[in-house]
């Protein structure tokens, strides 16, 4: 399975829509994408719209940037949606980010596919691995 999408630049980051699903609803948002991210994560007040909290989490999270360590938690989204493709079941680390955007997409939703970025044409390219 092969998909195609576009992207925005905002500044020098990749910037892809998504849509993410948890247990009180879904909410569209925008992901910056960052393939040095070992792990996907999400600005704490989206994942509160969606039913998740520190209560409800597998653990508690620390994050490591080079400002601060931010506490945070782990969830499972119900589902993930983004550049044309949807999978259930996704690790989440849900940390407070304060850069103004909704969260960073990692490589633990990126290994399963092959991914061509193309800067120039604001475009990427997604692939399915097959198992």
């Amino acid at each position: 399975m092969r998909s195609e999408t576009s992207f925005d630049l905002d500044g020098d980051l990749i910037v892809v829509d998504a849509v993410v699903v948890g247990p009180a609803g879904l909410a569209n948002i925008q992901f910056v994408l960052d393939t040095g991210a070992a792990l996907t994560t999400l600005v704490p007040s989206i994942a509160q719209a969606i039913g998740y909290s520190a209560a409800t989490s597998i653990k508690a999270t620390v994050t490591r940037t080079a400002a601060a360590d931010e506490r945070g938690y782990l969830i499972q989204l119900v589902e993930l949606s983004t550049m044309g493709v949807t999978v259930p079941a996704v690790h989440v680390n849900v940390a407070d980010l304060g850069y103004g955007v909704d969260g960073v997409l990692g490589m633990n939703f990126l290994l399963d596919f092959n991914i061509e970025i193309r800067p120039a044409e604001r475009r990427i390219l997604v692939e399915k691995i097959a198992p």
